[in-house]
């Protein structure tokens, strides 16, 4: 009867840990051609694309330094953070010594937006800021219904603000922002633990216990150094690519 409860719990263990993937992944879409823009959720304009297009490119030929703006339909329930952090992770935007990616994340359906910074650029670009400038460059226009505008201040702040930091001329950025409305609402939002989040944490703390008393921890070693191989990879597939940078988890999200 032991050896029955034994086989059983092992076999709960593994179908769990098979099960988890699914139950806390997010499916993120494959990078474009251009890989500085992928306007999944088609509100972004030829000419907003093109501006994008034509500041990251140099600007990540000089520097490693990659801004990269991705709109999407929906985050399919998951939170903003997460999906940006992951999406940045999976890109590898950035190089991948210096961590400097940086991503502007629109989910359009879900009125929601993310600025992802890379390690490197936490500095130029802290929690704070990046708040401010989603407030003075991209919740107005976006409540007006002007998404090439949002998008475009959002992007050239950021990129006249990655520009300093590096030491460049950023005086024809700072010229061709004209979309500045500035506010004096400066709090950021603080994201809470969902309670999917909660539930899944308490899942996996369940399936280690069990793993170490019935199998010596075999299967929660297995799976982390499975884990530990699979985030070394990322990059974008196509014309342009990403660097491998990674997300340190700092930036900013606003609704609206």
């Amino acid at each position: 009867m032991k050896r029955f409860i034994k086989s059983f719990s092992l076999v709960c263990i593994i179908l769990t840990l098979l099960l988890l993937p699914s139950f806390g992944a997010n499916k993120y879409p494959e990078p474009t051609n251009n890989f500085y823009v992928a306007d999944y959720a088609g509100i972004l304009s030829s000419e907003t694309e093109e501006l994008i297009m034509s500041t990251s490119v140099p600007l990540a030929e000089k520097t490693g330094a990659q801004i990269v703006v991705v709109t999407v339909d929906s985050l399919d329930g998951a939170d903003i953070e997460s999906y940006a952090n992951g999406l940045f992770r999976q890109w590898g935007i950035g190089d991948s010594k210096k961590n400097n990616g940086l991503l502007l994340l629109i989910a359009y359906e879900d009125r929601q937006s993310r600025i992802e910074v890379g390690y490197g650029l936490e500095g130029a670009l802290n929690d704070a800021k990046t708040g401010r400038i989603q407030d003075d460059y991209l919740i107005g226009n976006f409540q007006a219904g002007d998404y090439d505008a949002g998008v475009t201040g959002t992007y050239l702040k950021l990129a006249e603000e990655v520009y300093k930091e590096y030491n460049l001329d950023a005086s024809d950025l700072s010229a061709s922002n004209v979309y500045y409305t500035p506010t004096d609402n400066s709090s950021s939002s603080d994201s809470e633990m969902t309670l999917g989040k909660l539930i899944l944490i308490v899942i996996v703390i369940i399936i280690i216990f069990l793993d170490i008393i019935l199998n010596r921890g075999r299967l929660t070693r297995f799976i982390i150094y499975t884990a530990a191989r699979s985030s070394r990879s990322g990059g974008g597939g196509g014309g342009f690519r990403g660097g491998g940078g990674s997300s340190g988890g700092g930036g900013s999200s606003r609704s609206w």
